[in-house]
């Protein structure tokens, strides 16, 4: 294997997944503290749940849903299991 061919196979599987892993948490700790402060004299809460992926939120998981297992209300029922809002 050459060696470039090995440096672009360690960023793809190794360092690549940490980042987007990375970035995903650090967006949901910004949201959740900024909006903690602008909501706390309110008394208002967030509810359940991550933020999602930016600009996507949580698209990706309701297609997965609902193209590969073809049962779009199992992922409403889990939202609504979820922030108790019945299901």
């Amino acid at each position: 294997m050459d060696i470039t061919a090995a440096w672009w196979l360690t960023w793809v599987l190794g360092a690549l997944p940490l980042l987007i892993g990375v970035f995903w948490w650090w967006n949901d700790l910004y949201y959740m503290v900024t909006l903690r402060a602008r909501f706390s004299a309110t008394g208002t809460k967030l509810p359940p749940g991550y933020m999602g992926i930016p600009f996507l939120g949580e698209l990706p998981t309701f297609l997965w849903y609902f193209k590969v297992f073809r049962r779009p209300d199992d992922f409403i029922n889990s939202k609504c299991h979820s922030s108790s809002l019945g299901g």
